[in-house]
């Protein structure tokens, strides 16, 4: 009997031999899923009477897939989908939500998660949509995150990851939203993400990013809409490339170190819609190419570094309703054709070296709600009252109540019939938490009616700041004062509990 036949005589017997073990073997399959479910309940602090308490337990008669916050997949009948927002969680992430193999959705938004994403969740290569925002997760964000092919949507807003955003992000050909806005990233943005064909939504707002954004980067994001960039540390020069991005409709740079000319190119993005450039150390003029943006309603160049004339080119685009161009270095009058349509609501050009009459046409501006001229110098400043002082505890207000419900003015749920102020006057009378943001305050707080009551005081302070009449404001002084009443009003009544 040669070598070769007394092989296969062994690999036989070994397969008969291992045969009723591999038998005994399961796939994952349901049960599977249903322990990783209940490893997940099993890491969060759970009151007795909480929905998951009562409802995820073997007891109940009910299958996995009738579960609170799941979805399983009709082909496969494996848990495809775990939706746990808002639900007041306290806990970690376990190993064993790796097993969840067919999961395609990821939502526990706005809980309070904390700890490391574990790195057993790179086995569910489905993954399509993952959302931790509003949560406590700290340490590195995870490499593993680059080999999710079929990944669209990623977010980890509000958390507290920290170090450089990997490299292999850029590997991501399915994503359309990156949202990693207020974490504590830092280092330069990779360039990879910058040749992303499928992204959709860049925001990276509120960390320590640093560096230049590169200049070298062919075929742009083609299918970006919004860049959000602001509250970092990135500097050089805004790239050109950006003229690219033919589909952006909103560009935010705000707080940074950018320097240089604000590029000609920028006059190709006739989708934006809004434009963020505050707080920067640009130089030079407001460019003649802005003509071109004529879908552009918003347009922030507050401390940008900018000199030169205001161009009347501002006033002649007839989609622009908010310019804020305080504190830079403009110069001579204003242009006369200030409101040549009536869609103008906020006019900010304070702390700059303006000069001669305030045009008379600024009272053709009917939708105008905003207007602050503050230290220029006009000759003629508050002539016919068309300029009042009431205007900065107007801004305050609005400030006031966008701050504490998370909405502006421009909310698509506004319309003629209902602005924000008339909804925060509403909330007063009908209750209060129907116009508060929700992740401000919870009803298991502790000071849960103490906080109520806080903001109730706040939203009535913002009202007597936005009186329609300029006359039936609150001097900004006496409203300072009040909020200051109000938070002290607050610490004594936690301090007596």
């Amino acid at each position: 009997m040669d070598r070769t036949t007394l092989f296969h005589i062994f690999a036989a017997f070994l397969f008969l031999y291992n045969f009723p073990t591999c038998l005994s073997r399961t796939s994952p399959n349901i049960t599977t899923d249903q322990s990783a479910l209940l490893a997940l309940k099993s890491s969060i602090a759970l009151p007795p009477d909480h929905i998951l308490a009562t409802n995820w337990t073997t007891t109940n008669p009910s299958s996995v897939c009738d579960w609170v916050g799941i979805t399983c997949g009709k082909l496969h009948h494996r848990v495809a989908a775990l939706d746990l927002p808002n639900m007041g969680l306290i806990g970690t992430i376990p190993p064993h939500l790796g097993n969840l193999s067919f999961l395609v959705r990821l939502n526990i938004n706005n809980n309070s998660f904390y700890g490391d994403l574990p790195t057993e969740l790179a086995n569910i290569h489905r993954l399509q949509y993952f959302s931790v925002r509003l949560n406590n997760f700290g340490g590195h964000i995870p490499k593993w995150f680059g080999a999710f092919p079929k990944l669209e949507r990623l977010n980890v807003e509000n958390n507290s990851f920290s170090g450089s955003i990997p490299q292999d992000f850029g590997n991501l050909q399915s994503l359309k939203i990156l949202n990693m806005q207020f974490n504590q990233f830092s280092g330069s943005i990779p360039r990879t993400i910058f040749n992303m064909s499928s992204l959709e939504a860049l925001a990276l707002t509120g960390n320590s990013l640093s560096g230049n954004l590169p200049t070298d980067v062919c075929n742009c994001l083609p299918n970006i809409k919004f860049i959000y960039l602001s509250i970092n540390e990135l500097e050089g020069q805004i790239p050109p490339w950006l003229q690219e991005c033919s589909k952006l409709q909103v560009l935010s740079l705000s707080v940074n170190r950018f320097t240089g000319p604000i590029p000609s190119e920028i006059g190709n993005l006739t989708m934006l819609k809004e434009l963020h450039l505050s707080h920067n150390s640009l130089e030079g003029e407001i460019p003649s190419v802005f003509a071109n943006l004529v879908n552009l309603w918003y347009l922030a160049l507050q401390s940008a570094g900018l000199t030169g004339l205001i161009p009347s080119l501002l006033f002649n685009m007839s989609s622009l309703e908010e310019i804020y161009l305080p504190e830079n270095n403009f110069s001579r009058s204003l242009p006369r054709n200030i409101c040549p349509r009536p869609l103008l609501r906020v006019l900010a050009i304070a702390r700059n070296k303006l000069s001669g009459n305030i045009p008379t046409e600024v009272g053709n501006c009917t939708a105008l709600r905003v207007i602050d001229l503050q230290e220029n110098n006009f000759t003629e400043y508050g002539q016919e009252g068309l300029v009042s002082t009431n205007c900065d505890v107007y801004s305050f207000g609005i400030l006031m109540m966008e701050v504490f419900t998370r909405k502006k003015p421009t909310d698509e749920m506004f319309t003629s019939d209902l602005s924000l102020s008339h909804w925060v006057s509403e909330a007063l009378v009908n209750g209060v938490t129907q116009a508060m943001d929700s992740r401000l305050i919870r009803k298991e707080d502790e000071h849960f009616f103490a906080e109520v009551s806080c903001v109730s005081s706040i939203f009535e302070l913002a009202l007597n700041c936005t009186a329609e009449s300029p006359e039936n404001r609150i001097n900004i002084k006496d409203a300072l004062a009040l909020l200051q009443k109000i938070r002290l009003q607050f610490l004594a009544k936690l301090s007596e509990n």
